[in-house]
């Protein structure tokens, strides 16, 4: 149990530095690098009182002075409304035709993938395609089941007439202004994008820990100042670094048909794949990976958080029932303890992936080119501040604790029906 703390601690001590980094990188990119929305400066202008003629050039001589002087205070946003991307704010150049530059980025990318993917199971141990086919299983089944859910949530983050409802209103309201069908936009690309992003973020997890741990336990035994590297908790935090990047690339072409699915229902009536082809004729192969950046910023603390800590917690209660004397493990406990794991993996993993969700939510939703950086700066200077990298959170708690809960029972299950342990044993 001591050790269980121990390493817990040292996992939120490395958190905390790394959001202090990423709080004084975003706080330099404030100072150094202006870029203001057009539609929140033309608000600006449109709230000057109409007094007289002079006190308006007034304002507006004073404000040119102030972009001079770097003054970040009149690139404060006024509402939250005004870090929303439309469609005419920042638009991208039309391709209206599929180039070839974009049919070689798509067959070169596919190989890669499909060689890297194959070349890992020919080269794990044998029997480890079981892994990747509970993974791939178990992600597709729970994302797809919550879909109405998502949608809710991804509309409370865009939509400003949505923002401040609750779960059940914006509900309410999405069915009753567009459709009970609305709510489960984005339900192709959901399960086929899961389906490859579970199978390659568990495959590789799994395959990559013992691995790493017998890396690690190498360069420990080089010298007692580096014991430290003789940890299992250190080789579960870089696998699910790994796993979360490799998931990150495999899943940003279906999120991105996803959420411009939820953010403009209308967007086409040719179902996802259309949806897909209209992106890519418009857009080009950027359009596909614009989001891998906040994807990142999404999946590598959600993958991380979410593996290791149900890794932890499983193999501690199973740690514990044996210390307490228990022979052998029942099935109601091999059912409880993943069960009990799962939902407390599922609240911290919702929790640390949060503000990396509300920016990919933020910059796929509409066409246009919008940095990480950009919308990170604008939510700062909204007039939620930090919290609104949290925007929805209560909604997207609901939901990844339903796929977490899921995922985790029926990658265990799938697990032991193919002749590997239970988690944690």
């Amino acid at each position: 149990m001591a050790r269980l703390l121990s390493e817990l601690y040292i996992s939120l001590q490395v958190v905390t530095f790394v959001l202090f980094c990423c709080r004084e990188s975003s706080s330099l990119n404030l100072q150094s690098n202006h870029r203001f929305h057009p539609t929140g400066i033309a608000r600006s202008f449109n709230r000057i009182p109409s007094t007289s003629t002079s006190s308006i050039l007034g304002f507006r001589l004073q404000a040119a002075t102030s972009l001079d002087a770097g003054d970040d205070t009149s690139t404060t946003a006024a509402s939250w409304d005004d870090i929303l991307a439309p469609a005419s704010a920042a638009p991208t150049k039309e391709h209206k035709e599929i180039t070839a530059l974009d049919k070689a980025g798509i067959v070169l990318f596919t190989g890669l993938a499909v060689s890297a993917f194959l070349t890992l199971i020919l080269k794990s141990a044998p029997g480890s395609w079981r892994f990747f086919l509970a993974g791939g299983l178990c992600a597709a089944t729970s994302h797809t089941i919550p879909t109405p859910v998502d949608v809710v949530k991804t509309r409370k983050q865009i939509d400003p007439k949505l923002l401040d409802m609750s779960f059940l209103d914006a509900g309410r309201h999405i069915v009753k202004e567009e459709g009970f069908s609305t709510l489960w936009a984005g339900l192709g690309p959901t399960t086929f994008g899961y389906l490859l992003e579970g199978s390659v973020k568990f495959g590789i997890y799994e395959v990559l820990k013992p691995a790493l741990r017998s890396w690690l336990s190498r360069i420990a035994s080089l010298s007692s100042s580096l014991a430290f590297f003789n940890s299992q908790f250190l080789a579960f935090f870089l696998s699910g670094i790994v796993s979360g990047l490799a998931a990150s690339l495999v899943l940003c072409p279906m999120e991105v048909i996803r959420i411009r699915m939820v953010a403009e229902p209308n967007y086409t009536s040719g179902g996802w794949i259309g949806g897909g082809f209209k992106i890519l004729r418009t857009e080009g192969v950027h359009g596909f990976s614009k989001g891998v950046n906040p994807m990142i910023l999404k999946q590598v603390p959600y993958t991380v958080t979410k593996n290791v800590s149900f890794d932890m917690i499983t193999k501690f209660f199973y740690s514990t029932l044996k210390n307490s004397g228990v022979a052998s493990v029942s099935t109601t406990m091999k059912f409880m303890i993943p069960l009990v794991s799962a939902a407390i993996a599922s609240v911290l993993s919702s929790l640390t992936s949060q503000p990396g969700d509300t920016i990919l939510s933020l910059s796929c939703a509409h066409d246009g080119d919008y940095k990480t950086r950009d919308i990170s700066r604008n939510i700062l200077r909204s007039d939620r501040g930090i919290a609104g990298f949290f925007v929805g959170t209560k909604t997207r708690l609901l939901h990844v604790g339903i796929i977490v809960t899921i995922q985790l029972l029926i990658y265990d299950y799938v697990k032991r029906l193919c002749g590997i342990g239970a988690t944690g044993l």
